[in-house]
């Protein structure tokens, strides 16, 4: 009999949270996500608080692929995207475990509930938003997507 492991049931759980929730998830119709990666995230120099990328982008749909930041409490209706595999220790350095380059991610659909973690590699699409905010757990964010697609990347556990 076949078994999915953890990791498996994390990546369908997540994906079936949007499945289910489809009045909820809007994609606009032609509106083509560009693709954005954390290389983009940098700006050219410490003067500049974003890339030109980053901020030609801002307020547009794009798509970014990465790792869900695993927190030991996660956040409702939101999760930190992260370019490597990352462990927020809240009892420690809380969200200062995050490399400078994560990007909050906010899942409407699952505003009063946790986001299941997937321990793989995550495609988001959402609507890109810039500058600083303080989010209602008390938070301070600066890059920003709100969710309106995430699956996972095929063949592409976590190391």
């Amino acid at each position: 009999m076949f078994r999915p492991s953890s990791r498996v049931r994390a990546g369908v759980v997540l994906v079936a949270l949007f499945v289910a929730f489809p009045s909820r998830v809007s994609l606009a119709s032609g509106d083509e996500p560009v693709r954005l990666t954390f290389p983009d995230l940098a700006p050219a120099s410490p003067q500049e608080r974003f890339s030109r990328r980053l901020q030609a982008l801002n307020g547009r749909r794009v798509r970014l692929t990465g790792y869900m930041a695993q927190s030991e409490q996660p956040l409702e209706g939101a999760f930190f995207l992260c370019p490597l595999p990352t462990f927020l220790d809240e009892g420690g350095a809380g969200t200062g475990d995050l490399p400078p380059d994560s990007v909050r991610v906010t899942v409407p659909a699952l505003a009063r509930r946790p986001v299941p973690f997937a321990a793989r590699l995550v495609e988001v699409t959402g609507r890109l938003d810039l500058g600083y905010r303080e989010e209602p757990d008390g938070q301070v964010s600066w890059v920003r997507l709100t969710v309106d697609a995430v699956g996972g990347v095929a063949g592409s556990p976590a190391p």
